[in-house]
């Protein structure tokens, strides 16, 4: 080591050496002062993240039960499907069905003109009835002679 002469005090060179880098140093450590600034932020985030995850066993054990429960959904998704396949049938039912008071109403018209066509024809077998008891009534007497007459199995 050679001494640096300054007057009555001497350095040796690598003190010398050492102060020539402290402006190094300096400028280093600002710039890692200034990258470290944050870790008190960042250590509270960690903080919060640490809390908010402490959450996550129990949203384990929730989805867990909405996995149980969502697990009727396939069986479901088939019935759907099969209600899917039937519904071109149902709706040919259902326009049969939109016809139904039409053909009720048919019907019932042609159920007035059958009921009034009875009521007719009862009338006429009733008017048929009379006209057989008087011809019966108008033939007895007569039914009475031709049983008299020769050859007819009656008293000769």
């Amino acid at each position: 080591m050679t001494p640096l002469s300054l007057g009555p005090l001497s350095l040796p060179g690598d003190v010398l050496a050492g102060l020539r880098v402290l402006p190094d140093i300096a400028e280093h450590t600002a710039t890692m002062a200034e990258h470290t600034e944050r870790l008190e932020e960042i250590a509270g985030a960690i903080v919060r993240v640490a809390e908010d995850t402490g959450v996550l066993p129990q949203l384990q054990k929730d989805m867990a039960g909405v996995a149980e429960t969502t697990s009727t959904l396939g069986p479901m998704d088939a019935r759907m499907a099969h209600i899917e396949e039937a519904m071109p049938v149902l709706l040919e039912v259902q326009r049969h069905l939109a016809r139904v008071p039409e053909a009720l109403e048919d019907l019932d018209g042609r159920i007035e003109g059958l009921s009034s066509l009875l009521e007719r024809f009862i009338g006429s077998v009733e008017r048929l009835s009379e006209s057989v008891d008087k011809l019966e009534s108008g033939v007895g007497p007569l039914s009475r002679i031709a049983s008299r007459l020769p050859g007819q199995g009656g008293k000769d």
